[in-house]
């Protein structure tokens, strides 16, 4: 299997409210996961998977805007990955799973970007207090309700520069599938600016 440039851009769009948990798990758990011409990118011998919750802003598909796509949440299940034999600094994610309100958006993903992409009834808030910012994306699934919420102090924490959270809060690429099976790879740009809440806590290895 080889490796072909970024695909025409399709799906355009605006990130808002971003919410990443990462944890770190053994390689072995997530390799089945990945297409063939991928391997779980490994950061002192641990494999990492991050769930994400983002609001999709300025959506356009095709160059165009439909309705009702002013505001797209999604989330989403991630491996951090990297094509075999590729040198370092290729890192990026595959995404195993991921859940949008807007059939539109999940079948521009699924069909043109190889992406699991499932249509589901979503809800996202953003709270403000005094000193945090709260994001929750509750989202229905099979009959059951399932929620992120994360709590960040107002007060912005920049990771420092040689810091995992870069690693896994920016990876290079994104990577995908063409529906014959071709890897794909796109720049995957993600800003972290001085106005940014961050909150980084860490846990043991699952």
């Amino acid at each position: 299997m080889s490796s072909s440039s970024s695909p025409p851009r399709i799906l355009q769009a605006t990130a808002r409210n971003r919410v990443i948990v990462s944890y770190g798990v053994a390689p072995d758990r997530v390799a089945p996961l990945l297409p063939d011409g991928l391997v779980p990118a490994r950061h002192d011998g641990t494999a990492y998977v991050s769930l994400v919750g983002v609001e999709l802003t300025k959506v356009r598909v095709l160059g165009l805007v439909g309705p009702g796509f002013r505001r797209v949440p999604a989330v989403e299940l991630r491996v951090h990955a990297r094509p075999v034999q590729a040198p370092s600094g290729e890192d990026g994610t595959w995404t195993v799973r991921a859940h949008v309100p807007r059939w539109l958006v999940a079948w521009g993903a699924r069909f043109l970007y190889g992406e699991q992409v499932e249509v589901a009834s979503m809800q996202p808030l953003r709270r403000e207090q005094v000193d945090t910012v709260e994001v929750t994306y509750r989202l229905d699934w099979q009959g059951r309700e399932q929620r992120i919420r994360v709590r960040g102090e107002r007060t912005s924490v920049m990771p420092a520069s040689d810091a995992r959270a870069h690693t896994l809060l920016r990876p290079t690429w994104r990577f995908g599938t063409t529906r014959g099976g071709t890897l794909l790879r796109r720049p995957a740009h993600v800003l972290l600016s001085p106005g940014t809440p961050v909150t980084l806590r860490w846990r043991e290895q699952m």
